[in-house]
């Protein structure tokens, strides 16, 4: 087997390319993500009703159906339904004048969600019941408990599992080809099918992610670093 580094650095130049794309479909329901999970994780610990219910079966179907299953199924849904709505409305704009990419997006938000909502709950209960009810005591109300007290300990204690959190939603990315998404992954292949040298796409794609990833990494531990001082100091 001859191993063509040429040609890997040509795939590798065209995942380049296309990595704002990835970085596009990792960030955004991330950061959404992280926004409607804290929502979702203060429903639940507080046993909020019937809604709190309905996220606890959601996060358990959601967890339960592997990543590529979720896009396809999402893909499908998504296209289906609006070409049934757009015929029955008589529009002029169906699923084929689409970018497939806010398919991906909604997938993906849809797996964020749930994996960062239980990430912000745990660091939520781990989080002195005794400080709530200290907080109580002195005349706060429940949403100054929340934004005084609580959350500026838990967001900074749940640092760790968020930045597992995106390099997980980083790694997803890579499926979104299987609806014909042009991300890192998929520049990378469409290089290999003139001379079938998948090997060399797939060395050139690996090697993108992982300096992605091990930027976040490096990201996250000087943040950890920063906000371990302000622990110490008593900001926190």
């Amino acid at each position: 087997m001859n191993f063509d580094f040429h040609f890997m650095m040509i795939a590798m130049k065209e995942a380049i390319r296309y990595t704002p794309v990835t970085l596009l479909l990792a960030f955004v329901p991330f950061v959404l993500g992280i926004l409607l999970g804290t929502l979702i994780a203060l429903v639940r610990l507080f046993h909020v009703r019937i809604l709190g219910r309905l996220m606890q079966v959601y996060i358990v179907i959601t967890k339960g159906i592997p990543v590529i299953l979720q896009i396809l199924i999402i893909y499908f849904v998504m296209v289906q339904g609006f070409d049934t709505i757009a015929d029955r409305f008589h529009w002029s704009l169906h699923s084929k004048d689409i970018n497939v990419i806010y398919v991906a997006l909604t997938a993906l938000f849809t797996v964020a969600v749930a994996n960062i909502s239980e990430t912000i709950r745990g660091a939520l209960m781990a989080v002195n019941r005794g400080q709530y009810e200290a907080a109580y005591s002195v005349g706060m109300t429940h949403n100054q408990v929340l934004r005084r007290i609580i959350l500026p300990q838990a967001l900074p204690a749940a640092l760790p599992m968020l930045c597992s959190n995106l390099i997980g939603i980083m790694k997803s990315t890579s499926l979104v080809f299987m609806i014909s998404v042009v991300d890192l992954m998929n520049a990378a292949l469409i290089t290999a099918t003139a001379n079938y040298k998948y090997l060399e796409a797939y060395v050139a794609a690996a090697i993108v992610y992982w300096v992605l990833n091990g930027t976040i990494e490096k990201i996250s531990l000087i943040l950890e670093k920063r906000f371990s001082v302000y622990r110490k100091e008593g900001v926190f």
